[in-house]
């Protein structure tokens, strides 16, 4: 598994995860969705383009679960392990309940 290790600051200077905008020299996002939660926190997955190699990476960030909760974007890290992905078609088969026949 690749990986590269980002600051916070190296983040924000590009954009991850609220400011992304290409055309302007930041990170492209491509994906963005509610990972899991925790009792005083959101976990959100990442999937960005960065701008200086091209390549695509997956990162966690955290949020509050309610304005009142003091919660660090990247949870207190000063080094975010960021996954080097690639989009990939699946096939998923799931259990659907059988129609009533009429």
């Amino acid at each position: 598994m690749k990986t590269r290790i980002f600051t916070p600051d190296e983040l924000d200077a590009i954009g991850v995860p609220f400011e992304c905008d290409p055309e302007n020299g930041y990170a492209e996002e491509l994906h963005d969705e509610l990972y899991d939660t925790t009792r005083w926190a959101h976990i959100y997955e990442f999937v960005f383009r960065n701008p200086d190699d091209g390549k695509s990476y997956r990162v966690y960030y955290w949020r509050g679960a309610t304005e009142m909760q003091d919660q660090d974007l990247w949870n207190w890290d000063k080094e975010i392990k960021a996954i080097e992905v690639e989009q990939v078609q699946v096939t998923k088969t799931e259990w659907k309940p059988v129609k009533e026949s009429k």
